[in-house]
């Protein structure tokens, strides 16, 4: 007790001279409570993470992959941070329990030997400008790491370095386990067998009926040894059931009569302004950006079909009247109509100076071969000839050449120009283009009603009332949301970090809730990214583990009720039936007709029409032990079957190559689930969820 009183002073004495921020961070080192997940029985502290997850965003930046501001860059660097302690603690440790190395000359190999590894062939910074990778930049760069006194170099080398060797270790892993899945030439046989043999089948099937027979009892003794049996596919993640109450946040009646207020103002001055000022004047005051390409009408459409109607109708310096729709007012001027190629075929010559392009363009027009005086002043690229840009259109030019290059849209085939490239000319060529058509450069002027800040204040009143009505408890929300016609979504079997729920997206801060909620907890009001606000509730927690038997109770008393009902129709079938000595007097006994199905193999599923695989298994067995009588009663997954073969037949459509396929198929799928697999035996438990 000494001791313990002793402990509780230190904290107080700690509260008073330790920064308070300081202090929960140590604290946090101890508790579950802030543990990301754990991987192979190790916990991995959201402090340990984060560092992590920085580390792979710097690695990012350095490379030029990401800038670190968006959120797919930001998921991308947590993603690689979860993986790098899945590797470390799981993959790599199987591979090395299964007797895989890298031996020193393997690795001096990977690095500048025959094997390169293709972490480093992939690599940007290695790549020379025929697109290979190329030694001596790789060189240069590790020699430069020693000089960099930023340590970045060495940071992006530890991560490259890292990345070869893990890439190899599941390269040798992979080639492996495929080397050890080898099909038997007996095996093989079969296979081809079963492929080739079809199989024309008549049958007689006696469905099981919608109307269930009061009959057939399932006692709980039975629902408790079925569930036993397939206990271990049930397997689960912890999941949340719960509901959610969305109020869209979208324009009033007020707010849509501003936006048109807005726009008829400005459509005044957009009257009157010449086309020289038009893109500035867009850019001040429009919701739709100006583009300077040219487009043909039906290309407008994902604007406005009234705009992609009135481009293919009017001429230049023409008007569209103010449109409204799906809460956007619309007006637009035809700035040019143009006969222009959608692509163009470019070729290029980079030069020095002027003086030489306009000698070269002399020496061209004489008829001087294009590609031959390419060559002398560039590299040819892998699999195209010396200059050769290939085939473009207006955005892929716009988006990624100097803006000089455009000119080959109002150029024709054959024609030269130049276009300045960083203060040196480039001659190029439009080599060959597509049919020219109509084009228009449409300038748009658009303002779009959106939401004020009144109207959010109104919504988060609304959303308010939801809360007050349902004074925590649910079932009132529920009535008050019903009473009020508001989008209540469900929630039900929600996982960690789901984006979606019901047609919602972007609603990971209402699960992040739900999975930090109590049962029969209700939130506070949640903005979800100024489009709604929701409010969620959660009704029920399931742990992760296995479904218990109440869990599954109904699921499994309905299977085993449909399959005793099938076991009971055979019963009562061959009773009625007898010896069967034809399927007309099979169909005349069980008041049904005489079906027939052709080319029925046992590897197919579909033979003109889905079937009962349970069936098809019953024909393959028929077929292979060369029974032509009447098979049946014969129970299969939709009811009873008779059936008799008529014919049989063997293919050679199915090969040798096809059986290798298929078993290249198999080891594909067995690596696509194998890292699942070894978390699953590692116990690998994400919890990302609840911070990120």
């Amino acid at each position: 007790m000494g001791v313990f009183i002793s402990i509780v002073i230190a904290i107080a004495l700690l509260a008073f001279i330790v920064n308070p921020d300081d202090l929960q961070r140590v604290m946090s080192m101890f508790s579950s409570r802030y543990d990301v997940g754990k991987v192979a029985g190790k916990s991995i502290n959201q402090q340990e993470f984060s560092k992590r997850v920085e580390y792979y965003n710097n690695i990012a930046k350095l490379t030029g992959a990401s800038t670190g501001s968006s959120e797919e860059e930001s998921e991308r660097a947590n993603n690689e941070a979860w993986n790098s302690y899945v590797a470390d603690n799981v993959l790599i440790p199987a591979c090395e329990r299964a007797g895989i190395k890298i031996g020193e000359a393997e690795i001096e190999d990977m690095c500048g030997g025959v094997d390169i590894s293709p972490v480093l062939r992939n690599e940007r910074a290695f790549v020379d400008e025929n697109g290979m990778f190329s030694k001596d930049q790789f060189q240069n760069f590790i020699q430069n790491i020693d000089l960099d006194e930023t340590g970045q170099l060495a940071a992006y080398w530890g991560y490259l370095e890292n990345n070869m060797m893990q890439e190899r270790m599941f390269t040798k892993y992979a080639a492996m386990i495929a080397k050890g899945s080898v099909a038997n030439k007996l095996q093989v046989r079969r296979e081809i067998a079963e492929n080739n043999n079809s199989y024309d089948v008549d049958f007689v099937i006696l469905p099981i009926s919608y109307e269930r027979d009061t009959t057939i009892r399932v006692s709980n003794e039975e629902i408790k040894k079925y569930y036993e049996q397939i206990r271990p596919a049930l397997k689960k993640v912890e999941t949340r059931d719960g509901e959610v109450i969305v109020l869209p946040i979208e324009p009033s009646e007020k707010d849509v009569e501003a936006a048109k207020a807005e726009i008829e103002k400005l459509y005044e001055e957009f009257q009157t302004l010449p086309d020289a000022d038009m893109k500035a004047f867009i850019a001040r005051n429009s919701d739709t950006p100006f583009n300077d390409l040219f487009f043909k009408s039906d290309e407008l459409k994902d604007v406005s079909s009234i705009l992609a109607d009135f481009a293919a109708e009017k001429k230049a310096g023409d008007f569209l009247d103010i449109q409204h729709y799906d809460n956007q007012f619309v007006s637009a001027k035809i700035l040019e109509v143009a006969s222009r190629p959608d692509s163009v075929f470019l070729k290029y010559i980079p030069v020095a100076d002027e003086k030489m392009a306009d000698s070269i363009i002399s020496v061209l027009k004489g008829g001087a071969d294009f590609t031959a005086l390419a060559a002398q002043y560039v590299q040819a690229q892998r699999g195209s000839e010396p200059g050769t840009i290939g085939w473009v259109t207006e955005p892929i030019v716009y988006a990624n050449l100097p803006q000089g290059f455009m000119q080959a849209f109002a150029a024709k085939a054959g024609d030269l120009f130049t276009v300045d490239v960083n203060g040196a000319p480039v001659i190029a060529k439009v080599d060959k283009q597509t049919k020219p058509v109509r084009k228009v450069k449409v300038a748009v002027l658009s303002r779009n009603a959106t939401p004020s800040q009144e109207t959010f204040s109104n919504v988060y009143a609304e959303a308010g009332k939801v809360l007050d009505a349902a004074a925590k408890n649910i079932a009132k929300m529920e009535d008050y949301a019903f009473a009020n016609h508001l989008d209540v979504v469900p929630a039900n079997g929600i996982i960690g970090g789901l984006k979606n729920i019901g047609s919602y997206d972007n609603m990971k801060e209402v699960t992040r809730w739900l999975f930090d909620a109590k049962e029969g907890d209700i939130s506070e009001i949640i903005s979800i990214q100024n489009k709604y606000y929701a409010i969620a509730a959660l009704k029920k927690i399931h742990p992760a583990g296995y479904a218990s038997v109440e869990d599954m109770s109904s699921q499994l008393k309905e299977y085993l009720t449909v399959k005793k009902t099938i076991e009971k129709m055979a019963q009562d079938c061959k009773a009625n039936v007898g010896e069967a000595t034809d399927l007309e007097t099979v169909a005349e006994k069980l008041n049904t007709t005489v079906s027939n199905i052709s080319d029925v193999t046992f590897s197919s599923l579909n033979s003109g029409q889905q079937l009962d695989p349970m069936f098809i298994g019953q024909i393959a067995k028929a077929g292979a032990e060369g029974n032509k009588n009447i098979v049946g009663p014969a129970i299969g997954s939709l009811g009873v079957y008779y059936f008799q073969i008529r014919d049989s037949k063997m293919g050679a459509f199915y090969t040798e190559s096809d059986a290798q396929n298929k078993a290249d198929n198999a080891v594909y799928s067995i690596l696509n689930v194998l890292p699942q697999v070894m978390c699953n035996d590692a116990d690998v438990v994400d919890q990302r969820y609840k911070f990120y």
